[in-house]
């Protein structure tokens, strides 16, 4: 067993790293909740606690309750924010938006705290919304920003901002890093090249970033008089799958000449193997890019021509330095890049027309 002193010590660790970490954002729990946490007994906690409030790492309120102090300074206290994604589990593209959150924050001496939502109406939205001094969520659909979470968003006393979602019209602060714009620039790229006839391939559920994608392809194709065709297959739901149902309209003999814009990564995977079988060149025979590379474009073999996902730490910065009370956020409410990098790879080739 543990000496006294030994058990103190390991107190007043466990109580610091929580404190550190954001597990208590503003106010703790009692003694009798920390003992039984912690597995030690009252007087042990109680004797950590002391030397906190001692060292001004707590405060204790009139009526006896602990907090933490505002968190300007060196004390223990850092500013807390939440990432909020839906489901347990992270797809790349989350786990990038939260990768750029954790570096943000990090830069400014913040703590960020990882956390699942099931649904629109999840009592852990509000929560978050009640005890962070900041929330980012992670949107999958413009449509999640019902009027009533926006209500819940306009009531919370913290500062909230949606990401990969333009909500800005909505009120809602926003940060994306694909403006549908950026699309020209891949197909400028292919009329360069000679092609006059540029379908488009899609194989994700339709969502406002999806849709987007597939106007600025349509109304682009309109402008020039340009000819295409959209290939739009949304039950897809793994990279297998959408080699599967693009590869069966290849085998068909759909997209054996010319060039295919591909909304996402797993759509342009799954088409560059199902040519590759059938002995079509990839960009010789066919040019294939894709609007997101997900950064893998360079490294795949052919190297694939892409828009090139840019780092979101740029692009949340902002959002972070507004939460932690450092900078205002004046309209416009939507932080995005002008452009997106193009990379020329060795999927797309001259026109064989």
């Amino acid at each position: 067993m543990a000496r006294p002193d030994t058990e103190s010590r390991l107190a007043l660790e466990l109580i610091r790293q929580r404190l550190l970490h954001g597990d208590y954002a503003h106010r703790l729990p009692g003694e009798r909740q920390l003992a039984g946490e912690l597995g030690l007994s009252r007087p042990t906690v109680r004797k950590a606690i002391s030397q906190l409030l001692e060292e001004g790492s707590l405060l204790r309120t009139e009526s006896g309750r602990l907090h933490l102090p505002s968190g300007d300074g060196d004390g223990v206290r850092r500013k807390v924010i939440a990432f909020l994604h839906q489901g347990s589990s992270l797809g790349r593209e989350a786990g990038l938006w939260r990768d750029g959150v954790y570096a943000a924050a990090e830069k400014r001496g913040l703590t960020v705290r990882s956390m699942a939502y099931e649904h629109d109406d999840d009592l852990r939205i509000s929560a978050a919304f009640g005890r962070y001094d900041g929330v980012f969520i992670l949107l999958h659909s413009r449509d999640q920003v019902t009027p009533r979470l926006m209500k819940r968003i306009q009531e919370a006393g913290t500062r909230v901002v949606g990401l990969d979602q333009d909500c800005s019209s909505l009120g809602l602060r926003s940060v994306i890093v694909f403006p549908s714009g950026s699309v020209s620039k891949l197909l400028d790229h292919l009329r360069e090249l000679g092609h006059r006839r540029i379908n488009c391939i899609n194989v994700q559920v339709d969502n406002p970033v999806i849709e987007s994608r597939i106007a600025a392809w349509q109304a682009y194709i309109d402008q020039h008089g340009i000819d295409g065709e959209l290939c739009s297959v949304e039950d897809a739901a793994t990279l297998g799958d959408a080699y599967r149902v693009v590869g069966e309209r290849i085998r068909k003999g759909w997209l054996r000449r010319g060039a295919v814009l591909c909304v996402t990564l797993q759509a342009a995977i799954g088409t560059m193997r199902a040519l590759y079988e059938i002995g079509v060149r990839i960009g010789k025979d066919v040019s294939v890019c894709v609007i997101n590379d997900e950064g893998m474009g360079p490294y795949l073999v052919p190297s694939l021509t892409s828009l090139q996902m840019p780092a979101r730490q740029k692009y949340v910065q902002k959002a972070v330095d507004w939460m932690a009370g450092l900078t205002e956020w004046k309209t416009p409410s939507l932080v995005q890049p002008r452009d997106a990098r193009l990379f020329i790879g060795e999927s797309t080739g001259t026109s064989r027309r």
